[in-house]
């Protein structure tokens, strides 16, 4: 297939181009799979955005959005100089990934191999059970002094809230301008700049943000954040870069909590 039939099978099946594509020189695009609302269909179109020539073969993999807007990639990339067999083939293959019995998440391969729920669920499930156990101790220990027991449960009560429950929060104010940037979560170092502008029009009590962009951001659709706090650590190996707030308005800084 040349560039301009590329490009057009890709157009006609509904797929839209990515803005950036931070591995390489190749223009991406991707759509919502037919099927799964939360996984899309992913193409590397093996043509180079800046000679817009064809300069390898065309790549496809199935990725999953999780609860974090965080993209997982759920099948392995396979290649072929014919696009629309390709998507058909990745399309089809989301019968064998396999789904997480507690959330019915879609799986994928970890960087340390394992294969992981994509929402990370056992985070709160987890913690369910830690309470449990808690419970359970205090009522074989009733025997012993009163005092004695109630400084122990706040001395557990403190430890596990600041392992499990602690995030980098920003102070959104409904109102405030926004724009989005991309850190490394590790060295807080700033990847991307995107650059764009919009609004705070909403803060639910889940710290859920609802944001009014002036220009039209659906090509960004799995950058743009929804919420105005991310996990300090998360269980598991998973992607170290997050997508974030940056408050244009006023001076805010992003704290731990």
């Amino acid at each position: 297939m040349s560039t301009v039939q590329r490009k057009a099978f890709l157009k006609k099946d509904g797929f839209t181009q990515h803005k950036n594509n931070a591995r390489g020189n190749t223009i991406i695009y991707s759509r919502k799979h037919s099927t799964e609302k939360f996984v899309r269909i992913v193409v590397d179109s093996g043509i180079d955005k800046n000679t817009n020539k064809i300069c390898g073969q065309a790549k496809a993999k199935l990725v999953y959005i999780n609860r974090e807007n965080h993209w997982r990639v759920i099948t392995k990339e396979v290649s072929s100089n014919t696009i629309s067999s390709l998507v058909q083939s990745q399309s089809n293959s989301i019968s064998s990934v396999p789904q997480c019995k507690h959330c019915k998440a879609k799986k994928f391969t970890a960087k340390s191999g394992n294969v992981v729920c994509a929402n990370a669920c056992w985070t709160t499930w987890g913690n369910k059970k830690k309470t449990q156990k808690k419970s359970s101790q205090k009522t074989t220990q009733k025997t012993t002094q009163k005092s004695s027991q109630k400084k122990s449960a706040r001395t557990y009560k403190k430890k596990s809230q600041k392992k499990s429950q602690q995030y980098y929060y920003l102070d959104l104010k409904v109102g405030d301008l926004v724009t989005v940037e991309t850190i490394d979560i590790s060295s807080q170092k700033i990847l991307h700049d995107y650059k764009i502008l919009g609004v705070i029009t909403k803060i639910d009590d889940d710290n859920n943000v609802t944001t009014l962009w002036t220009t039209n951001e659906t090509h960004l659709y799995s950058t743009i954040p929804k919420s105005n706090r991310i996990p300090l650590f998360v269980v598991g190996e998973i992607d170290s870069s997050w997508a974030r707030f940056k408050v244009m308005s006023r001076k805010v800084e992003w704290v731990i909590k």
